[in-house]
């Protein structure tokens, strides 16, 4: 597993969940996303294809928060990280993504690290350094993801960094020959790398939950909210090596 990972960037699990594990966690999350599609109308209309913090939301009410907090420290979950993270990890926060309100929208290439304020020469040195790990959980079946495997350590060939950055007359929509799709259905699991250049592929109304793990080091702390973290209390019926403590 970890040889794998360490080569391509990204793992995927075919049938990993049961329907079981998958229709509790679901019901929260589509009621969650009822409320929030209420409150961020605008927000949707305007092109959001996402919202985070799930854990920290008003939203959701305790018990919620707890049940989710169990999912994501399932034995399984939890077994997958210590494999694959070349040191302690810790739960950054969840993510929901859904299709865009216009079915014209066009998806974009991009490494989540762009998004840090880092410079493109501090990002081009923090890819290797810096470990943020998305565990995406389709919750139906969907077009999946587009990446390129091994760039969660390699910087961008020309052409890939001109398409991400929309640079030379080029668009972060554009396809890169390189662009592997993995197609995803309920019930599996795609672990990969943040770092790595990907998109997310609009269509089928997709309905995905993303829980992210990152270093356990001082380079996150600014990043973390711990409002979406559990509380000593919670913590009691939690795999609590997966949490800031």
């Amino acid at each position: 597993m970890l040889q794998n990972y360490q080569e391509s960037g990204y793992l995927y699990f075919q049938d990993f969940f049961t329907e079981n594990e998958l229709q509790h966690v679901e019901k929260i999350l589509i009621k969650f996303h009822e409320f929030w599609l209420k409150e961020n109308d605008q927000n949707f209309r305007s092109g959001a294809i996402n919202n985070h913090s799930i854990t920290s939301s008003s939203l959701i009410n305790k018990e919620e928060r707890l049940d989710i907090f169990k999912f994501i420290s399932k034995e399984k979950i939890a077994d997958i990280i210590t494999s694959i993270f070349p040191n302690k990890a810790t739960f950054l926060n969840t993510q929901l993504f859904f299709d865009p309100f216009n079915k014209e929208q066009n998806n974009y290439w991009h490494r989540d690290i762009q998004y840090t304020g880092m410079s493109i020469e501090e990002q081009q040195q923090n890819i290797s350094k810096q470990n943020v790990i998305h565990f995406r959980i389709p919750l139906q079946l969907e077009l999946g993801i587009e990446l390129i495997p091994t760039t969660h350590t390699t910087w961008d060939l020309e052409e890939e960094l001109e398409t991400r950055l929309s640079l030379n007359g080029r668009k972060s929509s554009d396809d890169l020959k390189r662009g592997k799709t993995i197609a995803l259905n309920r019930k599996d699991l795609l672990v990969f790398s943040a770092n790595m250049i990907h998109r997310g592929l609009y269509g089928n109304n997709r309905f995905t939950f993303d829980i992210i793990f990152c270093d356990d080091s001082p380079d996150f702390k600014n990043f973390i909210d711990i409002k979406n973290q559990p509380t000593e209390k919670e913590l009691e019926f939690l795999n609590k090596s997966l949490f800031l403590m």
